[in-house]
């Protein structure tokens, strides 16, 4: 992601700086064009994004989802009577401008998931998608290695691509009996110098996750071979029990840049607010400075709230963790009940895993539910997979409906 600036009299064309320093308040103008002209700020051309482009397309004209990521959709009145706010708080609420960082209380609290990190480690974002951009154009340089652990969220990888780095894929290891992180695999990809891992865990798509000890063996690993690493820990808080959640990478070594936020644990994707925690801080100044060239601030209503839900993360995340079980128990007994057509194992950790299609593909399957039955499957293409899989949502209260739909479509 990256964007132009222009000024009334010429046009600036803008990147993020890796050296220390602030950002320059009035940058050079480019030289004018052979044509006499100024040239037109040029923005690095961008594919598609795949998954994206199909939610816009279908999301909206179904009734169910089958395949959604994030967790039960919150209203405002759930947030303030999970965290006992009452409701004149909110009315009363300055709709100023918010301070660059992240309201200071907002930062404290989260600061509170980050065993021995502060808030000034804290830096609140518009959304995660916002924070994953800033921070990997701060983290990376043209050239770079990185090692991008795939499948996954398309942007995951493409920043990295914009940016000009060397993207190496560390694949999940697939078979019949589903998915496992691949260890090896990592361990052949560090024989030649890297400058930076990007992982993404509980894994979406797959919901594969590490051990604890395992998750401590890639920590020794970053420090050893010097890596930057950004760990994607967006689904945290949804592990099936607390003795399986891990500690945020960001707690474990300054290397690391945590990513974190309110749409897919919490159920609050239309806050869109998320937050980074890094120990580096000259890292996450240029990240805030980068910020100003983006949003330069978070929206006052989505931090209050947002606040809340922090307050009551204990009970709010409990219950999603109940609704990912019985919708487990509930995708494993559809799967008997139809045998032939997809094989279904529960995540590790996490609302998503894949189903594997037993006949025919996942696009013909998810075309066939979404037109006889009115549920929106995501097929595996959408992450560049072979079409083999289809992404299985467990987060939804409405899921056993969901299911109802996709029986119908196969017996229409």
């Amino acid at each position: 992601m990256a964007s132009c600036y222009g000024a009334i009299d010429r046009a600036v064309s803008f990147r993020i700086p890796r050296a220390p320093g602030r950002i320059p308040l009035d940058p050079p103008p480019s030289p004018p064009d052979s044509s006499g002209g100024m040239p037109t700020p040029t923005m690095p051309e961008s594919p598609p994004f795949h998954l994206e482009r199909y939610f816009a397309r279908w999301e909206n004209t179904v009734s169910r989802q089958l395949s959604a990521s994030d967790c039960r959709p919150l209203r405002v009145t759930d947030v303030l009577n999970w965290s006992k706010t009452p409701t004149d708080q909110l009315l009363q609420l300055r709709l100023g401008y918010t301070q660059s960082a992240g309201d200071p209380e907002l930062r404290r609290e989260i600061a509170t998931f980050y065993p021995g990190r502060k808030d000034d480690d804290v830096l609140v974002v518009n959304a995660p998608q916002e924070a994953l951009a800033l921070a990997l154009r701060a983290m990376l340089r043209p050239g770079d290695r990185v090692i991008v652990q795939t499948p996954c969220y398309q942007s995951l990888k493409q920043i990295a691509l914009q940016i000009g780095c060397q993207v190496v894929d560390w694949p999940v290891h697939v078979d019949d009996n589903g998915f496992a992180i691949d260890w090896n695999s990592l361990h052949d990809l560090l024989h030649e110098p890297a400058a930076a891992l990007i992982t993404n865990f509980p894994h979406n798509p797959t919901g594969v996750q590490p051990t604890p000890d395992e998750w401590q063996h890639l920590v020794a690993k970053v420090e050893h071979h010097g890596l930057r690493w950004f760990s994607d820990e967006i689904y945290r808080g949804l592990a099936p029990d607390d003795v399986f959640e891990l500690v945020p990478a960001a707690c474990l070594t300054t290397r690391a840049v945590s990513l974190w936020g309110l749409s897919k644990s919490f159920g609050l994707a239309g806050l869109r607010l998320g937050w980074l925690v890094t120990g580096d801080r000259e890292l996450r100044t240029r990240i805030e400075e980068a910020k100003d060239w983006s949003s330069i601030c978070s929206n006052a209503v989505s931090e209050f709230l947002g606040l809340q839900a922090l307050r009551a993360a204990k009970p709010l995340l409990a219950g999603n963790r109940r609704i990912i079980a019985q919708n487990g128990q509930r995708m494993a007994s559809f799967a008997r009940r139809n045998p032939g057509l997809v094989a279904f194992s529960p995540p590790a950790a996490g609302p998503v895993t894949m189903a594997r299609v037993l006949s025919g593909n996942a696009t013909d399957l998810a075309t066939r539910v979404r037109e006889k039955g009115s549920a929106l499957l995501v097929p595996s293409y959408l992450f560049d997979m072979p079409d083999r899989w289809v992404r299985i949502g467990l987060g939804r209260a409405d899921f056993d409906d969901a299911l109802r739909r996709w029986e119908m479509a196969m017996r229409a």
